[in-house]
């Protein structure tokens, strides 16, 4: 999991929906802003992943994935598509790292 600084806010939540630049690939869809700290968050809807157990397991997917990348100052939420419920480990790495070296929020 991120520490719970790197973690979005609710507050910063919604005005990243409603004013952040969108990226897409064919597994997320993701909303961004520059801003000072680096914070990130994963949304797994649920009319994609039916139940809990996998909305969360891909939210931690995602989450120990960013834990140990080098991120720059940004704030950004990766919401997942309905092609991630296939999706492999190396898959969703492999989208997070193309977003965020696309967006300039990777060192």
């Amino acid at each position: 999991m991120l520490p719970k600084k790197k973690r979005v806010k609710k507050a910063v939540f919604h005005d990243l929906m409603k004013e952040g630049k969108t990226f897409s690939t064919e597994l997320f869809l993701f909303y961004s802003i520059k801003n000072e700290s680096p914070q990130y968050a994963f949304v797994s809807p649920k009319n994609i992943f039916k139940s809990a157990v996998n909305r969360n397991k891909y939210r931690r997917i995602g989450y120990n994935i960013l834990r140990f990348l080098p991120l720059k100052s940004g704030s950004g939420i990766f919401v997942f598509k309905k092609k991630a419920i296939t999706a492999t480990q190396p898959e969703i790495k492999d989208n997070i790292f193309f977003i965020l070296k696309k967006t300039g929020f990777l060192q």
